[in-house]
Protein backbone atom coordinates (compact mmCIF):
# COMPACT_ATOMS: atom_id res chain seq x y z
CA UNK A 1 0.00 0.00 0.00
CA UNK A 2 0.89 3.56 -0.71
CA UNK A 3 -0.05 6.24 1.43
CA UNK A 4 1.59 9.86 1.32
CA UNK A 5 0.92 13.59 2.10
CA UNK A 6 2.51 16.65 0.15
CA UNK A 7 1.89 20.04 -0.27
CA UNK A 8 -0.24 21.19 -3.20
CA UNK A 9 2.59 23.20 -4.04
CA UNK A 10 4.71 20.17 -4.58
CA UNK A 11 1.87 18.31 -6.01
CA UNK A 12 1.69 20.63 -8.91
CA UNK A 13 5.01 21.28 -9.36
CA UNK A 14 6.08 17.72 -10.29
CA UNK A 15 2.90 17.27 -12.19
CA UNK A 16 3.09 20.38 -14.53
CA UNK A 17 6.52 19.33 -15.38
CA UNK A 18 5.48 16.29 -16.74
CA UNK A 19 2.69 17.19 -18.57
CA UNK A 20 5.07 19.81 -20.68
CA UNK A 21 6.47 16.62 -22.60
CA UNK A 22 3.67 13.82 -22.00
CA UNK A 23 0.35 13.09 -21.11
CA UNK A 24 1.28 9.57 -18.99
CA UNK A 25 3.78 8.37 -16.98
CA UNK A 26 4.85 6.28 -14.48
CA UNK A 27 5.68 7.20 -10.61
CA UNK A 28 8.11 5.45 -8.91
CA UNK A 29 7.60 5.29 -5.06
CA UNK A 30 10.70 4.42 -3.88
CA UNK A 31 12.49 4.14 -0.76
CA UNK A 32 14.55 7.31 -0.96
CA UNK A 33 11.11 8.92 -2.36
CA UNK A 34 9.23 10.10 -5.90
CA UNK A 35 11.03 9.30 -8.99
CA UNK A 36 9.54 9.73 -12.50
CA UNK A 37 11.44 10.15 -15.72
CA UNK A 38 9.89 10.39 -19.50
CA UNK A 39 10.95 11.72 -23.48
CA UNK A 40 8.19 13.36 -25.42
CA UNK A 41 7.11 11.39 -28.61
CA UNK A 42 9.51 13.48 -30.86
CA UNK A 43 12.18 12.18 -28.60
CA UNK A 44 13.85 15.80 -28.41
CA UNK A 45 13.71 16.09 -24.74
CA UNK A 46 13.13 13.73 -21.70
CA UNK A 47 11.95 15.19 -18.57
CA UNK A 48 13.40 13.72 -14.64
CA UNK A 49 11.23 14.70 -11.39
CA UNK A 50 12.47 13.23 -7.82
CA UNK A 51 10.98 14.29 -4.75
CA UNK A 52 12.91 12.90 -1.66
CA UNK A 53 10.80 11.24 0.88
CA UNK A 54 12.26 14.13 3.37
CA UNK A 55 9.79 16.36 1.06
CA UNK A 56 6.73 14.49 1.86
CA UNK A 57 4.87 15.31 5.49
CA UNK A 58 4.09 11.81 5.45
CA UNK A 59 5.69 9.19 3.15
CA UNK A 60 4.41 5.44 4.34
CA UNK A 61 5.14 2.86 1.31
CA UNK A 62 5.24 -0.70 2.67
CA UNK A 63 7.67 -1.43 -0.25
CA UNK A 64 8.67 0.04 -3.38
CA UNK A 65 6.08 0.28 -6.58
CA UNK A 66 5.95 1.74 -9.56
CA UNK A 67 2.17 3.13 -10.91
CA UNK A 68 0.88 4.14 -14.34
CA UNK A 69 -0.58 8.00 -14.54
CA UNK A 70 -2.64 10.03 -16.18
CA UNK A 71 -0.91 12.62 -15.77
CA UNK A 72 -2.99 15.22 -17.44
CA UNK A 73 -6.02 14.31 -14.97
CA UNK A 74 -3.82 14.74 -11.79
CA UNK A 75 -2.70 18.23 -13.37
CA UNK A 76 -6.39 19.25 -14.23
CA UNK A 77 -6.99 18.05 -10.70
CA UNK A 78 -3.78 19.91 -9.11
CA UNK A 79 -5.37 23.57 -10.19
CA UNK A 80 -8.55 23.04 -7.71
CA UNK A 81 -5.98 23.00 -5.08
CA UNK A 82 -3.75 25.65 -2.95
CA UNK A 83 -0.21 25.70 -2.99
CA UNK A 84 -0.43 25.32 1.27
CA UNK A 85 -3.19 22.21 0.86
CA UNK A 86 -1.73 19.37 2.03
CA UNK A 87 -3.19 16.09 -0.31
CA UNK A 88 -2.89 12.76 0.05
CA UNK A 89 -2.07 10.08 -2.19
CA UNK A 90 -3.35 6.46 -1.73
CA UNK A 91 -2.48 3.38 -3.80
CA UNK A 92 -4.72 -0.13 -1.97
CA UNK A 93 -4.56 -1.97 -5.42
CA UNK A 94 -3.71 -1.95 -8.86
CA UNK A 95 -6.37 -0.34 -10.31
CA UNK A 96 -7.02 2.94 -8.37
CA UNK A 97 -5.32 6.11 -7.51
CA UNK A 98 -7.18 8.21 -4.18
CA UNK A 99 -6.47 12.24 -4.28
CA UNK A 100 -7.75 13.72 -0.89
CA UNK A 101 -7.39 17.16 -0.05
CA UNK A 102 -9.99 18.99 2.34
CA UNK A 103 -13.21 17.62 2.21
CA UNK A 104 -12.67 16.28 -1.19
CA UNK A 105 -11.64 12.77 -2.44
CA UNK A 106 -11.10 12.08 -6.09
CA UNK A 107 -10.31 8.63 -7.64
CA UNK A 108 -8.48 8.03 -10.70
CA UNK A 109 -8.01 5.04 -12.72
CA UNK A 110 -4.16 4.24 -12.98
CA UNK A 111 -3.12 2.83 -16.16
CA UNK A 112 -1.00 -0.33 -16.82
CA UNK A 113 2.61 0.39 -16.41
CA UNK A 114 3.61 -1.90 -19.13
CA UNK A 115 1.35 0.31 -21.35
CA UNK A 116 3.17 3.32 -21.31
CA UNK A 117 6.23 4.11 -22.72
CA UNK A 118 9.15 2.76 -21.96
CA UNK A 119 11.57 4.80 -20.02
CA UNK A 120 14.57 6.52 -21.32
CA UNK A 121 17.85 5.41 -19.89
CA UNK A 122 19.70 8.88 -18.72
CA UNK A 123 22.68 10.09 -20.94
CA UNK A 124 25.84 10.49 -19.36
CA UNK A 125 26.44 13.79 -20.29
CA UNK A 126 30.28 15.53 -20.06
CA UNK A 127 29.35 18.82 -20.60
CA UNK A 128 32.18 21.56 -19.98
CA UNK A 129 30.04 24.73 -18.93
CA UNK A 130 28.03 25.25 -15.51
CA UNK A 131 26.15 27.92 -15.14
CA UNK A 132 24.41 28.53 -12.27
CA UNK A 133 21.28 31.50 -11.81
CA UNK A 134 17.78 32.55 -10.59
CA UNK A 135 15.71 30.73 -12.76
CA UNK A 136 13.20 33.86 -12.84
CA UNK A 137 15.74 35.62 -14.51
CA UNK A 138 16.28 32.67 -17.19
CA UNK A 139 12.41 32.61 -17.51
CA UNK A 140 12.32 36.55 -18.58
CA UNK A 141 15.44 36.02 -20.95
CA UNK A 142 13.29 33.03 -22.90
CA UNK A 143 9.66 35.30 -22.85
CA UNK A 144 11.56 37.85 -24.41
CA UNK A 145 13.00 35.83 -26.86
CA UNK A 146 9.79 34.18 -27.69
CA UNK A 147 8.38 37.49 -28.89
CA UNK A 148 11.12 37.53 -31.81
CA UNK A 149 12.01 34.08 -32.57
CA UNK A 150 11.27 29.95 -32.15
CA UNK A 151 15.14 29.37 -31.29
CA UNK A 152 17.93 30.83 -29.20
CA UNK A 153 21.53 30.14 -28.83
CA UNK A 154 22.93 29.56 -25.63
CA UNK A 155 26.57 30.66 -25.73
CA UNK A 156 29.22 30.14 -22.73
CA UNK A 157 32.73 31.80 -22.53
CA UNK A 158 35.10 33.46 -20.01
CA UNK A 159 33.12 36.70 -20.36
CA UNK A 160 30.01 34.92 -18.89
CA UNK A 161 26.48 33.41 -20.03
CA UNK A 162 24.65 34.57 -23.23
CA UNK A 163 21.33 34.02 -24.23
CA UNK A 164 20.79 35.43 -27.82
CA UNK A 165 17.72 35.51 -30.39
CA UNK A 166 17.22 36.40 -34.25
CA UNK A 167 14.37 37.33 -35.86
CA UNK A 168 13.75 38.87 -39.45
CA UNK A 169 14.68 41.93 -38.09
CA UNK A 170 14.87 41.94 -34.67
CA UNK A 171 17.39 40.57 -32.61
CA UNK A 172 18.13 40.32 -28.75
CA UNK A 173 21.04 39.92 -26.00
CA UNK A 174 20.54 38.33 -22.58
CA UNK A 175 24.09 38.51 -20.64
CA UNK A 176 25.14 37.97 -17.37
CA UNK A 177 28.56 37.83 -16.27
CA UNK A 178 30.33 35.77 -13.65
CA UNK A 179 29.77 38.07 -10.99
CA UNK A 180 25.92 38.21 -12.04
CA UNK A 181 25.70 34.64 -11.77
CA UNK A 182 25.17 31.84 -8.74
CA UNK A 183 28.29 30.47 -10.03
CA UNK A 184 30.26 29.92 -13.05
CA UNK A 185 33.06 28.19 -14.20
CA UNK A 186 34.01 29.68 -17.68
CA UNK A 187 33.71 26.83 -19.66
CA UNK A 188 33.46 27.42 -23.08
CA UNK A 189 30.10 25.72 -25.28
CA UNK A 190 27.60 26.69 -27.56
CA UNK A 191 24.40 25.21 -29.07
CA UNK A 192 20.19 25.89 -30.37
CA UNK A 193 17.70 25.17 -28.93
CA UNK A 194 13.82 25.57 -29.48
CA UNK A 195 12.18 28.02 -27.96
CA UNK A 196 9.01 26.13 -27.77
CA UNK A 197 10.07 23.79 -25.47
CA UNK A 198 12.50 25.76 -22.94
CA UNK A 199 8.69 27.86 -22.28
CA UNK A 200 7.27 24.96 -21.13
CA UNK A 201 10.19 23.82 -18.89
CA UNK A 202 10.41 27.44 -17.40
CA UNK A 203 6.30 27.16 -16.32
CA UNK A 204 7.41 24.84 -13.46
CA UNK A 205 9.70 27.83 -11.96
CA UNK A 206 9.69 31.52 -10.15
CA UNK A 207 11.67 33.68 -9.04
CA UNK A 208 14.11 32.28 -6.58
CA UNK A 209 14.58 28.54 -7.57
CA UNK A 210 17.81 27.70 -8.69
CA UNK A 211 18.45 26.33 -12.09
CA UNK A 212 21.56 24.95 -13.06
CA UNK A 213 22.68 25.07 -16.55
CA UNK A 214 25.06 22.13 -18.01
CA UNK A 215 25.91 22.94 -21.68
CA UNK A 216 28.22 21.98 -24.77
CA UNK A 217 28.73 23.03 -28.02
CA UNK A 218 25.78 21.33 -30.37
CA UNK A 219 24.91 18.63 -27.29
CA UNK A 220 21.77 18.25 -25.27
CA UNK A 221 21.35 21.06 -22.78
CA UNK A 222 20.79 19.75 -18.84
CA UNK A 223 18.33 21.95 -17.17
CA UNK A 224 18.53 21.28 -13.02
CA UNK A 225 15.66 23.49 -11.33
CA UNK A 226 15.42 22.81 -7.27
CA UNK A 227 12.09 23.91 -6.42
CA UNK A 228 10.01 24.54 -3.86
CA UNK A 229 12.55 25.82 -1.94
CA UNK A 230 14.86 22.61 -2.78
CA UNK A 231 12.28 20.13 -1.80
CA UNK A 232 12.02 18.87 -5.47
CA UNK A 233 13.87 18.43 -8.41
CA UNK A 234 13.27 18.83 -11.77
CA UNK A 235 15.84 17.99 -14.89
CA UNK A 236 15.22 18.68 -18.58
CA UNK A 237 17.33 17.41 -20.98
CA UNK A 238 16.57 19.31 -24.75
CA UNK A 239 18.39 17.91 -27.75
CA UNK A 240 19.90 21.04 -29.90
CA UNK A 241 18.96 22.38 -33.22
CA UNK A 242 21.99 21.92 -35.76
CA UNK A 243 22.67 25.39 -36.91
CA UNK A 244 22.42 25.86 -40.84
CA UNK A 245 26.13 27.95 -41.93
Amino acid sequence: MIDVIMTGELLKTATRAIVALVSEARIHFLEKGLHSRAVDPANVAMVIVDIPRDSFEVYNVDEEKTIGVDMDRIFDISKSISTKDLVELIVEDESTLKVKFGSVEYKVALIDPSAIRKEPRIPELELPAKIVMDAGEFKKAISAADKISDQVVFKSDREGFRIEAKGDVDSIVFQMTETELIEFNGGEARSMFSVDYLKEFCKVAGSGDLLTIHLGTNYPVRLVFELVGGRAKVEYILAPRIESE
